[in-house]
Formats: structure tokens, C-alpha cells, sequence
């Protein structure tokens, strides 16, 4: 009876641990679980976030956008030659035009990421940390401190609605000119040279003519044209003379 009695309260113990065992391993489980959940969850919203944030700003991935710009120089008094690079690793570039050509590749150059150290880097021109002077392809120094008629000139972007070009520049950036955003289609930009305050010239007519070829719509965003465009008219004067004679 006695040994019975004893067996009895063996097995007892042991299904009593067994059973704390379970328990104690689902109470463990539970929680982890919902960490996991919790934390997977902030990481997808903090993602989604992100991604909503940098392209929602224009220019978005859906973009194309075209814009003239021109280099000025003070010194000379003239326009400098347009770049001629087709590097375009991240969709700011241009076709040795006179234009530029928007169309971000990634999210890094949407919104406030579209400036002009990315148009920069894509037509090779080298500009100092301190945006205080910038080497062109072609080896010509643009920098601050240089005489333009006695006066000590600095590097400034001007910045245009090339739909209405006699209203004058609409903003002048003179300092950190590198970060200076991009902001909407058919915009004009004249990269200068010149004295702080001095009159500083929109692009020059032909390449406000190219825009109007290249971007018809007048003021209408995300307009893709064909490169077709972008090729000049070549009159063919051999017909012309045949038909004369």
C-alpha cells in the first residue's frame, strides 16, 4: 500500500513539472513573438516613410523635366561654350544642348537631392568644398575673387521662369551655389561669374529656342519628348540650289 502511495505521488511530480515546463515556455514564447511583430512593423512603416518622403518631392522618378542653362563670365563678358559630357549616372545630365534634362534614376537626386552638384559631376565639372571655384572641362578657372571691371566677383546661379524671361531672375544664390535645387520644369539658370549685384543675363536666345523645341508644352510638368527634337534642322542646300536652277 504503501510503496503504491509513493509511486503515485512520483508520477504526480513529475506531470506537475512537466506541465510548469510547458508553461513557462509559452509565457517566454508570447512575448518574443509580439517584439518581433512590433519591431518588424516600425522598420516597414519607418521604410515606407522614407521612400513616400523622397519621391513624393519634385522632381519624383516619374518626372521629365527640361530647363537651359549658361555659364557667364564677367571677365569676358560673353557666355562660355555649353558642356559637351553625355556622362549620366543618375538622370540630371544633358546632350551637349545647352538644356538640361531631369529625369531622376533614383530616389537620391529627387526632391532637394536635384542640384546642381549632381548636374556638376555629370558634365565633370570640378567645383571646390567651399563652392568658391569651379574648373570646367575645358581648364577654364571660374573663381571668387576674380576683377571684373574693378570690382571683385563671386560665382551666383540665377534663376529664371523661362516662360517669362523679361520678369528678371526670380532668385540669385551666391553662396553654397552647389546645393541649389532644381525646381520645375522649363526653368532657366545662368551659372555667372559677376559682382554681387550686378545685372546677371538669362540664357541666351538659342537655347531658350531649344527648350521650346525640346519642351513644347510650355509650363505642362512630366512632358518625355523624343530625342528626335533634340537634333538640329539641317537644311539641305543641295535641293535648294537643283530647285533654284
Amino acid at each position: 500500500m504503501g510503496k503504491a502511495s509513493s509511486s503515485k505521488k512520483v508520477a504526480r511530480a513529475a506531470r506537475a513539472g512537466q506541465s510548469s515546463g510547458s508553461s513557462e515556455k509559452r509565457d517566454l514564447g508570447f512575448p518574443v513573438a509580439m517584439a518581433m511583430v512590433v519591431i518588424l512593423g516600425v522598420l516597414l512603416v519607418t521604410y515606407a516613410r522614407s521612400t513616400r518622403d523622397a519621391s513624393a518631392e519634385a522632381p519624383t522618378l516619374q518626372d521629365h523635366w527640361h530647363s537651359a542653362y549658361a555659364v557667364y563670365d564677367c571677365r569676358t563678358e560673353s557666355f562660355l561654350p555649353s558642356f559637351t559630357s553625355d556622362y549620366d549616372p543618375r538622370g540630371i545630365h544633358s546632350h551637349s544642348d545647352g538644356l538640361l534634362h531631369i529625369h531622376p534614376f533614383s530616389s537620391a537626386v529627387t526632391g532637394d537631392g536635384a542640384t546642381l552638384d549632381v548636374f556638376f559631376d555629370a558634365m565633370l565639372v570640378d567645383l571646390d568644398d567651399d563652392d568658391t571655384k569651379m574648373v570646367l572641362p575645358s581648364g577654364t578657372e571660374l573663381a571668387n575673387g576674380a576683377d571684373c571691371g574693378g570690382e571683385e566677383a563671386v560665382l551666383q546661379v540665377a534663376r529664371y521662369d523661362a516662360n517669362n524671361i523679361e520678369a528678371g531672375p526670380s532668385e540669385i544664390v551666391s553662396s553654397s551655389i552647389g546645393d541649389f535645387i532644381f525646381e520645375g520644369n522649363r526653368e532657366a539658370y545662368t551659372i555667372a561669374l559677376a559682382p554681387l549685384g550686378a545685372d546677371i543675363p538669362p540664357p541666351p536666345g538659342d537655347r531658350l529656342a531649344q527648350l521650346d523645341a525640346a519642351s513644347p508644352d510650355r509650363g505642362i510638368p512630366n512632358t518625355i519628348v523624343p530625342n528626335s527634337l533634340l537634333d538640329p534642322v539641317v537644311e539641305d542646300t543641295e535641293d535648294t540650289e537643283d530647285t533654284e536652277e
